[in-house]
């Protein structure tokens, strides 16, 4: 039975505070309390943190934006990925006044659920392009950050043969590797810049399983590749930790992050080996998302995040492109005025 009809079928009984969510493996739904009972409902639709990437970031504008606003928020974390209707229903039934919904996948349920007069919709990382009718949709100009950590790449390379491990062969994953190595050939246009995905299109496992992603980055640091940018969900943690181990004395491998700064959120042990990061500024939307609606203020229809207003850009903590500064802010100012058009595959 589809939580739709378990929750018609309770005949509007009150929802306790933390109720058990429909096929999500132990996970629950929760309310967390607020000091003012009457204040809005926002609710957070999203997968599981702890990926050093995109739910890591999502799930900090959520808490940040709790520090300093008045709303009871309504925590819908799941590591499934054939639940978003379900989750989209129980927000709505729960009274959310807000509902985010993290990642592309919110696409389609957003699309279907038509009939929500007292609900406002925010899909954050949609493909840029996409309308939804009565929602307000958030993209990343991914392609510019990948271009950016893709020159990062090519100059840092002493090989001259570099990698990129994407999640999901999907357009929106793409999209990272395309940016990446236009990135990487306007610097070196002989590079070889190796490619793989770690699942098909429709399977999103190829975000959350390191082990595939350390296989398939030792594969590539063995075939010569010396640095190799995960675009991977947690499946980038695999890459990071296989950055280290692949590493001697006479050959230092990198690996780049994505999302979010990498560098701040792994081991010590693993910190020397992050070069940079494609930053995705996923918190900022949520955060931003969350005052607009408390204000009145969020209007229905695309909002694109760019180089141009800080929505991407790349990391550069730890100090391993210090050498590199000069070119890596030419390319992104060259980006911002129109002089570099970077391709892209949606």
């Amino acid at each position: 039975m589809s939580l739709k009809r378990n929750l018609l079928a309770i005949g509007g009984l009150a929802l306790a505070s933390t109720l058990a969510l429909t096929g999500c493996a132990g996970k629950t739904a929760t309310t967390q309390p607020s000091a003012d009972p009457d204040t809005p409902k926002v609710a957070m639709l999203y997968g599981t943190t702890g990926d050093f990437s995109f739910m890591d970031s999502a799930y900090k504008g959520f808490t940040d934006a709790q520090a300093t606003m008045a709303f009871t928020p309504l925590d819908f974390s799941s590591p499934n990925t054939d639940d978003y209707q379900d989750r989209l229903d129980l927000a709505i039934a729960q009274g959310a006044g807000l509902a985010i919904g993290i990642g592309f996948q919110y696409a389609t349920p957003m699309t279907q659920t038509t009939d929500h007069p007292n609900t406002q919709f925010v899909a954050v990382d949609i493909d840029k392009g996409t309308v939804i009718p009565n929602v307000t949709t958030i993209s990343f100009a991914a392609e510019q950050s990948s271009y950016l950590v893709g020159v990062a790449a090519a100059l840092t390379s002493k090989s001259g043969h570099i990698g990129f491990v994407g999640g999901v062969d999907q357009p929106s994953i793409q999209n990272f590797f395309v940016g990446y190595e236009a990135g990487a050939k306007s610097v070196n246009p002989a590079i070889v810049v190796d490619k793989t995905y770690l699942s098909p299109l429709g399977d999103f496992t190829g975000f959350s399983d390191p082990t595939k992603g350390k296989e398939a980055a030792a594969s590539m640091y063995a075939g010569g590749a010396d640095v190799i940018y995960a675009a991977a969900g947690g499946s980038g943690q695999g890459v990071y930790e296989q950055a280290a181990a692949s590493s001697t004395s006479s050959q230092k491998n990198w690996a780049i992050g994505v999302d979010g700064d990498v560098y701040n959120q792994v081991d010590a042990t693993i910190k020397p080996y992050i070069l940079t990061s494609a930053i995705k500024n996923v918190n900022v939307a949520v955060e931003d998302s969350i005052k607009s609606f408390l204000d009145g203020s969020l209007a229905t229809g695309e909002q694109d995040f760019t180089l141009a207003n800080d929505g991407v850009g790349y990391s550069t903590t730890g100090g391993f492109l210090d050498a590199y500064s000069a070119q890596l802010e030419k390319a992104k100012a060259d980006i911002v005025s129109g002089a570099i058009t970077v391709p892209t595959a949606l």
